[in-house]
This record gives structure tokens, sequence and C-alpha cells, in this order.
């Protein structure tokens, strides 16, 4: 429960009230929650950061810039940001809580089910931070997977989206019982081949650990050309969802045993890995 509320007039007070025990509120949707999953308790003092003007969509050159501000249903309106976030975006069910909720707002909670996390990750997406555990405010520009995997809680000023070139596919996923349901997987997949060899792998998943993760053995495996044959890359044979499945080991809860859920996100993330390497070579 919410017992102090303040609303910072610049970046420097919001950074000092953040060093003070203060929680960056954005669009409040993760922060609300009871316990605030990222702590597991729940948040007592806040200051809101919505007078700071971190919003906008601006393309510059062969990136696309965010303010962490910008409301996911911006995003999934958005003709400039690319398709694999927007399609990150729309999997957020509601447009109600799409116009509350922030993309930053979103990394910051760093949910291991979010749907924009591993979108990001995937297009090897930049963010701006400052407040920082070095004690300086100055912005300092951070992978959004260090970010996450640090469990990082500096202020996000907005992100630098690269706009995937030719011969790269960037898809993202989900797969839930229901559209309103917490999702069994929440994925993201970039491939980039050149020549008909795949030269970069990508593969960002959240619901198979406590934060999103990289499939290492699988991107590695991918570009040595393990699944170079078409027989490998075909559901009959079965080798990348064996190998996707090895790599992964998610918790039991009420969505699922640790075999569905390993089972469920082989057979998606694989097929994705299948649909961007068909796009990329295309």
């Amino acid at each position: 429960m919410v017992t102090d509320f303040k609303r910072a007039s610049s970046v420097d007070e919001a950074v000092a009230l953040a060093r003070d025990g203060y929680v960056y509120l954005a669009g409040g949707t993760q922060v609300n929650n009871t316990p605030f999953k990222k702590w597991g308790r729940a948040v007592e003092r806040v200051v809101s950061i919505d007078r700071l003007g971190l919003t906008g969509i601006e393309s510059k050159g062969d990136a696309v810039f965010v303010g962490a501000l910008t409301t996911l249903q911006d995003v999934a309106d958005s003709t400039a940001v690319p398709g694999a976030l927007v399609e990150a975006a729309w999997f957020i069910p509601t447009r109600s809580v799409r116009n509350i909720a922030t993309i930053g707002g979103n990394v910051g909670a760093s949910r291991p089910d979010s749907y924009i996390v591993p979108a990001l990750i995937a297009l090897g997406a930049t963010a701006e931070v400052v407040g920082g555990a070095g004690g300086t405010a100055a912005p300092e520009e951070v992978p959004v997977e260090q970010y996450v995997s640090d469990g990082r809680d500096d202020l996000i000023l907005r992100f630098r989206v690269p706009l995937p070139g030719a011969g790269v596919s960037v898809r993202a996923v989900k797969e839930s019982r229901s559209h309103v349901a917490l999702p069994v997987v929440s994925a993201a997949v970039r491939i980039a081949v050149d020549g008909g060899a795949i030269t970069d792998a990508v593969i960002a998943a959240g619901c198979v650990a406590p934060r999103t993760v990289r499939l290492g053995t699988v991107e590695s495996a991918l570009v040595a050309g393990d699944f170079a044959h078409a027989a490998s890359l075909g559901r009959e044979s079965g080798k990348l969802e064996e190998a996707i499945a090895a790599s992964i080991d998610p918790k039991p809860n009420i969505l699922g045993s640790t075999a569905f859920k390993r089972h469920v996100n082989s057979v998606v993330i694989a097929d994705t890995i299948r649909r961007c390497i068909g796009e990329a070579t295309a």
C-alpha cells in the first residue's frame, strides 16, 4: 500500500528521491500490484515521473527512439516501431491497460512473463538510464538484456530500438489459455541469414526463469549449422524442440507443470525460429 506519494519536477529530483528509498511510478499497473512482483513486497513510497516529458516515438537513421513513458497503446499503434515490438504491445489483452502501462514501467518491473522485454532483447535495444549504483546522474546507455539480467532499478529515460536490416527477421510470440490469461510462453526470436547461412540468432524467453533469459546454447547451435538441414528444421525430426526443451527449466505453478511448460515452450519457440528463418531467407 502506497503511504507516501511525491511528484518529481525534474530528473535530478526523481533520482534523489529514488536514492532515498522511493520507487519510480510510471503507468502504475505494476507498482500498484500488491505485492510488487519484482521484490515480493508492497511498495509504500513512490515518486511519480509523469511530468518529466519522457514520452514520444522518433525515428533517427537506423533506429527508433521510444520515450520511457510512452504507453503500450502508442507503441501498438506506431508505424515507426519494429513489428516485433508492436506485436508484443498488442499481446497486452485490454486497451484500458495498454493506455495506462508504459514501456519503461514494463521493463523496470522486469516481470518474467513480460511480453515487451523479450522483444526488446531480440531487437538489440538499449536503454538510456540515469541514477545507477555508481552514484552519477549522467545518462548511461545499457542493453535492455543487461538491465534486466542485472536487476537494475535505474531511471529509464528512453529506449533505442534498432531497425532490422535486410536478411533479418524478428518475431514476438505468446501462448496462453485465453487472450486474458497469464502466458505460458512469452518469447522473441531474431534470425539473420546471409548467403543461405544463419549468421546471428537471438532467442529471448520469458516464463521459464525468474527473469527473461537468452537460450544461448540453441543460438550457438543455429549459427554453427547444427540445424542446417531441412529435415532438422522440420517438426518431424524434433531436434530443434529437443534442444530448446533441454535449455529451459520452468517452475510448476497453477499455469502448468514443468513438463507441460517445457513442451509448449519448445514447440512454440521452435515454430517461431522456423518462421524467422523462412522470412530472413525469402
